[in-house]
């Protein structure tokens, strides 16, 4: 398969979100993707393995691999612990039945 022959990601995403499963299943799992985003790329910025940071959170090594997977929701603990840590801000909205994340700079 060549590269040109590839479906972007986004595409596959909106087509999936065409089954209603799909789309719950997807849209409830939007608060651990964006944590996970967070949490990868902070380490990814200052070079630490996943075991470097669970050291720093005071976690086992599979739990960050579980939190930047988004396969975990983190609790309201577990960010605190984050932002203690890490120096991260993470501010919350709860709001129609969702929660929203978005990173303070």
């Amino acid at each position: 398969m060549n590269l040109s022959d590839m479906v972007p990601l986004d595409a596959v995403i909106a087509e999936q979100r065409q089954d209603p499963a799909f789309r719950q299943a997807w849209d409830e799992g939007v608060f651990a993707r964006q944590v996970a985003i967070t949490l990868v790329r902070y380490r990814a910025e200052r070079g630490l393995t996943q075991q470097q940071l669970a050291d720093l959170l005071g976690v086992h090594q599979p739990n960050v691999a579980r939190l930047e997977s988004g396969e975990k929701t983190p609790t309201l603990k577990e960010l605190a612990r984050m932002t203690a840590v890490t120096g991260l801000t993470f501010h919350l909205s709860v709001a129609n039945g969702a929660v929203e994340l978005s990173e303070a700079a």
